[in-house]
């Protein structure tokens, strides 16, 4: 399938080798011939539920439908991915671990977790994963010497499980999905044997990721709805206060693809609550339990729910800013940039897209919804500016 083509044309492609009218693709997705129209026209950016809707009655994969390439994933973000191989290599060896000289103990080791993270907030992607791969065999040691009954044990197993995360992120990231799988696979079992029942909750937030990118929102909700259930079961103290606060966010982005705009409402209130309980998000990689986060997703819903002008409305009356959160940051531009094109102004659009270019270029660059959103742009005004040529020609998008 052409990678240079919008996700609108590789559907169109798709729908007539099915032998389906637009009329019965749309009856199949429960959306309006006119959208299939547009979409397919390239005249209306679609939204990731359409695309997931769509990758499932083609029995496709949705990064095919959105012509996601390996190769320019890793050049895109850094040009090589070193680690890669290594970090592979290495979720292989949990029963035959190669730590190098010299040993890391438990803290050492935690040490270097905490600068993965840093790495990751960073989108330092690269260095985060030629950190992971010895950080895993020094870990396999441990918890191999440790009994699961002991709080040594217990404390291996959490700071395994917190590598495992990581490593599941850098397979995302990449898109290499056999490390992604492994990883989250790994951190789902381990969650019980660490001594901490968060965890498992945690692990549940990590995977209604899969459910969220590939269009299956009931069985996603069901999942969070499980976990939110045992946190509630646990101390109400700020830890848990910051699960569940990262709970309800991925929740409500999840029941506004799945056109419930009221449920998702109210789970961003439920986690703007939690935040104001003093909810912390330590010692667990990778969340976000913060205002700023309540903020960027209250002002996602609504473009998840296709409604432009709401969400524009939403982020006039809010200041989004946090220089050590650019992907976030940068997420919320993009969002807005799809707002603004709903919303019918494509001039900010085209700044919104800038905007996260500024703030973060790797995730700008890589984001399906900005290739989609320029290439809309592109067909709503033939005569496309300078401005939005060189922004094309930067994220590597042919129009």
């Amino acid at each position: 399938m052409n990678a240079d083509a919008g996700a609108g044309a590789r559907i169109g492609r798709l729908r007539k080798l099915a032998g389906w009218t637009q009329a019965q693709l749309a009856g199949r997705i429960f959306v309006s011939t006119s959208l299939v129209k547009k979409v397919e026209q390239g005249r209306t950016s679609p939204s990731p539920a359409f695309v997931a809707a769509c990758a499932s009655v083609f029995g496709v994969e949705v990064r095919e439908l959105y012509g996601v390439q390996v190769a320019d994933n890793i050049s895109g973000l850094h040009g090589e991915a070193s680690g890669i191989s290594e970090l592979r290599e290495a979720l292989q060896c949990f029963n035959d671990p190669q730590p190098a000289e010299p040993a890391l103990n438990p803290e050492s080791i935690r040490k270097q977790l905490d600068r993965a993270e840093s790495f990751r907030r960073a989108q330092k992607y690269a260095e985060l994963a030629m950190i992971l791969p010895q950080v895993l065999h020094h870990l396999f040691v441990h918890v191999a010497e440790t009994s699961p009954t002991t709080w040594q044990g217990e404390r291996n197993r959490a700071l395994l499980h917190d590598a495992y995360r990581l490593a599941a992120t850098v397979g995302g990231r990449f898109d290499h999905p056999d490390i992604a799988a492994t990883a989250s696979e790994r951190h789902v079992v381990l969650a019980t044997a660490t001594g901490d029942p968060l965890r498992s909750a945690v692990s549940d937030w990590h995977r209604s990721t899969h459910f969220l990118h590939n269009g299956h929102y009931a069985a996603g909700l069901r999942l969070l709805d499980r976990a939110l259930r045992h946190v509630e079961d646990q101390r109400p103290d700020a830890a848990a206060h910051g699960v569940a606060a990262q709970l309800h966010l991925r929740a409500a982005v999840m029941a506004a693809r799945n056109g419930d705009g009221e449920r998702a409402d109210d789970h961003i209130r439920e986690a703007r609550t939690r935040v104001s309980l003093g909810a912390v998000t330590a010692p667990y990689y990778n969340t976000d339990a913060s205002e700023l986060n309540v903020v960027i997703h209250w002002c996602a819903v609504p473009v998840e729910r296709n409604d432009g002008t709401e969400a524009v409305t939403r982020a006039s009356r809010v200041a989004v800013a946090d220089a050590t959160r650019p992907e976030r940051v940068g997420h919320h531009h993009i969002d807005q940039a799809r707002a603004w094109m709903l919303h019918g102004d494509r001039e900010k659009a085209l700044g919104e897209l800038n905007m996260a270019r500024r703030v973060s270029p790797h995730h700008t660059r890589m984001h399906p919804s900005v290739r989609e959103t320029v290439r809309a742009l592109a067909t709503a005004d033939r005569r496309a500016t300078t401005s939005l040529a060189g922004f094309a020609r930067w994220a590597r998008i042919q129009i």
